[in-house]
């Protein structure tokens, strides 16, 4: 099978690779489209990768082709999206659920190989079926939509609360969506006039531009207070003092964003935190449990309103493209949210 593969750092490759096997309680699934997400950016250009060579890609869906001899085969031909994180299943948090909180979990494209391939084995454990009408890009998004969602509901967010998101990659446009969805006043802090306009398409009329001095923009339009939840989905430090910033007392921060290094605050900002009493969560993954299974929730979002998700998808790439695909989408010079391989 053909294979995108991480050779070394800025070393990546579309190549001949060996077909996966299928082991027990596992399903072999064609890829047809594959997210391209930022930290899969960092693991070619910043060495994040855990060890070469390496399969990325953990935004995926596809159609199982194949199971295990203790699957049933009525699932061959099913479409499926499928949650990355392969958890132990034996520790305290695996034990209660809380999945993406494992002490020893692996990691589809990141710790083991992922779906930069055209097939891929998982554990059936892991996929989640969807209808047939819904296109395998916008299924695709299952994932960082997931990951959005989770950041929603750990910000308690409701209707007519106030929502203020410092970021415009694909999970804040997702948590802006979301956030609409559940009744709040949403407000995007932007760091051009291309993602402006790009939110403004998107029905967010709301949006700030820079990021020095937006949190008082941000309390012009919330009568002269801050907002209820702020949601952090950058990761500098910057962006985190814009969403501390924007707060009125006794609101929520939400740290969504992977930090790109170790975060400093100034003194005035942390005085806000104090002063303000605000609580701030912090968020990571989703929630894949038996009773709060948020990927079942996502799908049908996703299922409900393609043509709303289907914008997010700015680049398409086949795999024998992969170092344009990442020379692209590395371009700042480059608008983008989202690239997707396709198949």
């Amino acid at each position: 099978m053909k294979a995108c593969v991480l050779e070394s750092e800025n070393n990546l490759v579309c190549k001949d690779a060996s077909a996966p096997q299928v082991r027990l309680g596992e399903v072999l699934i064609d890829v047809k489209a594959c997210g391209i997400c930022s930290s899969d950016l960092d693991r070619v250009f910043k060495g994040g990768a855990y060890h070469y060579p390496l399969i990325l890609g953990h935004e995926f869906s596809g159609e199982i082709v194949d199971v295990a001899s203790d699957v049933p085969r009525d699932y061959i031909s099913k479409r499926v999206v499928v949650f990355p994180l392969l958890p132990c299943m034996n520790c305290y948090s695996c034990r209660k659920e809380h999945y993406a909180q494992c002490s020893h979990y692996n990691y589809l494209g990141s710790r083991c190989n992922g779906a930069f391939a055209e097939q891929i084995s998982v554990p059936l454990w892991n996929c989640r079926t969807f209808a047939p009408s819904l296109d395998f890009r916008i299924a695709a998004l299952c994932e960082p939509a997931a990951v959005a969602y989770h950041a929603v509901v750990q910000g308690n967010v409701r209707q007519n609360t106030s929502v203020c998101i410092v970021g415009t990659g694909a999970i804040a446009v997702l948590c802006g969506i979301w956030a609409r969805e559940k009744g709040a006043r949403v407000i995007f802090i932007c760091r051009n006039e291309r993602k402006r306009i790009f939110l403004n398409n998107m029905g967010f009329e709301e949006c700030i531009l820079d990021c020095t001095g937006s949190e008082q923009s941000v309390k012009k339009l919330l009568n002269g207070e801050g907002a209820d939840i702020a949601m952090e989905c950058v990761g500098t430090d910057c962006s985190l003092e814009s969403a501390i910033l924007s707060l009125k007392q006794g609101g929520t921060l939400v740290l969504v964003g992977n930090p790109e290094g170790d975060k400093y605050l100034k003194k005035e900002v942390y005085w806000k935190l104090l002063r303000s009493e605000i609580t701030m969560k912090g968020t990571w993954n989703s929630s894949f449990a038996s009773y709060d299974d948020e990927w079942t929730k996502v799908i049908h979002g996703l299922e409900k309103s393609p043509s709303l998700f289907r914008s997010l998808i700015t680049h398409q790439f086949s795999l024998d493209k992969c170092q344009e695909a990442f020379r692209v989408l590395s371009d700042e010079k480059e608008f983008s949210i989202k690239g997707m391989f396709y198949f």
